[in-house]
């Protein structure tokens, strides 16, 4: 018990706040040191794994919507391609009718019919790349396979003469040559450079 002073009758404290202040000073033992360093490391641990799945995570999405994209590319290139030959293969076609049915009488015209390949634009109804198609494409396509069907008819009809119908036809192929297929073309080969950016390569 801390003696009390004659003096001022107050109780002398000075001795039990030294010892207080000598228990405060004492250093952390050496296993409370080694245990705090192992909380340290695990906590960084878990912080790095957290942040290095993170990172992979985001690496790898980025890679598979880069390789989405080349993929779907590759095939809007494809498919573009094969209509552009479609169509062209298709102006030969016409060309050579016309040249058939030169002289023909109406009674038969009938025995020259024009048909047209459309195994490719029959085709892109059931594909999901059709409708990544440019617009500009697609519709000129798809009138040039309309009138050029409408004028044949109406040629097998007789409502239309040889001389007649086959004028109208020549001017399908003439806007299909100078216009249709050089924008295919131009589409194309954008579409090719575009892969060749990526070390696709592409047929």
């Amino acid at each position: 018990m801390p003696a009390r002073d004659p003096l001022t009758n107050t109780v002398q404290v000075v001795e039990s706040n030294q010892r207080r202040n000598l228990s405060k000073a004492i250093p952390l033992q050496q296993g409370e040191i080694s245990n705090l360093s192992f909380w340290i490391s695990q906590v960084s641990m878990i912080i790095a794994t957290i942040l290095g799945v993170y990172l992979a995570a985001q690496q790898g999405l980025r890679q598979a919507v880069v390789f989405e994209q080349l993929q779907s590319d590759k095939s809007n290139y494809y498919l573009r391609k094969s209509l552009q030959h479609e169509l062209s293969d298709n102006l030969q076609l016409i060309k050579d009718f016309t040249e058939q049915i030169k002289g023909v009488g109406a009674h038969n015209i009938k025995r020259h019919a024009l048909v047209l390949d459309t195994f490719v634009w029959e085709s892109m109804k059931f594909s999901p790349a059709t409708l990544e198609t440019p617009s500009a494409l697609l519709s000129e396509s798809r009138k040039f396979y309309r009138e050029v069907n409408d004028i044949h008819n109406k040629i097998q009809s007789s409502f239309y003469s040889t001389h007649h119908g086959t004028k109208l036809l020549l001017a399908q192929v003439e806007h299909m040559e100078t216009a249709v297929l050089p924008m295919f073309e131009a589409d194309t080969s954008e579409l090719k450079q575009a892969l060749a950016d990526q070390d696709v390569e592409v047929d």
